[in-house]
């Protein structure tokens, strides 16, 4: 998947420029990247809004029809059509995030392939050299921690060419005075970086709760408990991770907080779903009236029958 952060590197690059920082040029392009992709979390809102006002009809049908698996499947096609819902539309949304992040997995662990673009052979001859010193390190963080130790010990890569070990050395990994290729413990002062990733994970949950701007699966114990325990799972994961994936989750997540909030505020979640309960029982009252007439129009064509049978009649019994 390595190829999902070729773009997104690109993008960095730019920013990091003129930050001429690795940890603020993340922070930065995922605050840009939020911006950009703000009108997709409208339509997602949107989305869940009528799912929202659309699941009691459907539980309705899912009821009536709990013995004919044919008859509630088509009953439920029926209800989507007449609805234009596309069960997929919602799946963009929630797939461009996860994308995103094994982009951005690939940008933070390979600076020297996404920020200075250095070629295979020399990434291969420094990570050797890098290899010979630290044989356990891992792989994935290989690149992040080679940058570390060409600026500690510059000599040691001078086969690799002064340009090429002054351009290592430029590489700014340090934010806060923690260098964010380092992987934390509980034990260190860096372990603030995944639990305040935690924080503002439970924060962007409660915040989505209190606003509706997100789906609760009928409000069940089961997902409630599910939502929550992911972001502790989430702090476990962070601490076996470099310190710049938890400050790209942390900026992620504290944008969505401020987004959820502003969307809130001027794309109530409320009023879409009463727009939609509305669209739903407008096509309900244009149904049932069309029904009427279809039914007034056949009582109408055996009234006819039965006056033309009667003129048959009398017809008849004038002819003889």
């Amino acid at each position: 998947m390595n190829f999902l952060g070729l773009p997104l590197g690109y993008a960095i690059l730019y920013v990091y420029k003129v930050v001429q920082n690795y940890a603020l040029a993340i922070i930065i392009f995922t605050v840009i990247l939020k911006i950009v992709l703000l009108p997709m979390e409208v339509k997602k809102l949107k989305s869940i809004a009528k799912n929202n006002a659309y699941q009691p009809y459907i539980n309705e049908i899912n009821k009536k029809y709990a013995k004919n698996f044919a008859k509630r499947t088509e009953e439920l096609q029926k209800f989507n059509q007449e609805h234009d819902i596309n069960l997929a539309a919602g799946c963009l949304p929630t797939l461009l995030p996860l994308l995103v992040l094994i982009g951005m997995f690939d940008v933070i662990y390979h600076p020297l392939v996404h920020i200075l673009h250095l070629s295979p052979e020399i990434i291969n001859n420094a990570t050797n050299i890098f290899k010979a010193s630290f044989p356990n390190v891992n792989s994935n963080a290989m690149q992040l921690n080679l940058i570390s130790d060409v600026v500690s010990n510059p000599a040691k890569y001078s086969s690799l060419g002064l340009d090429v070990v002054e351009s290592i050395k430029s590489i700014d990994l340090n934010f806060l005075g923690f260098n964010i290729g380092n992987v934390p413990n509980l034990t260190s002062f860096a372990a603030v970086f995944p639990i305040l990733s935690l924080v503002f994970s439970f924060l962007q949950n409660i915040v989505g709760l209190k606003t509706n701007s997100m789906p609760t699966a009928g409000g069940s114990f089961a997902f409630k408990v599910l939502m929550f325990s992911m972001p502790v799972v989430s702090l476990f994961i962070s601490l076996s991770l470099p310190i710049g994936i938890s400050i790209y989750w942390i900026a992620g997540y504290i944008v969505q907080i401020l987004q959820t909030l502003a969307l809130s505020k001027f794309c109530n979640f409320d009023e879409l779903k009463r727009k939609a309960v509305e669209e739903v029982e407008m096509v309900r009252r244009n149904k049932k009236k069309k029904l009427i007439e279809v039914q007034n129009g056949k009582e109408a064509l055996k009234e006819n029958d039965r006056i033309s049978l009667a003129r048959k009649v009398l017809a008849e019994k004038y002819d003889e």
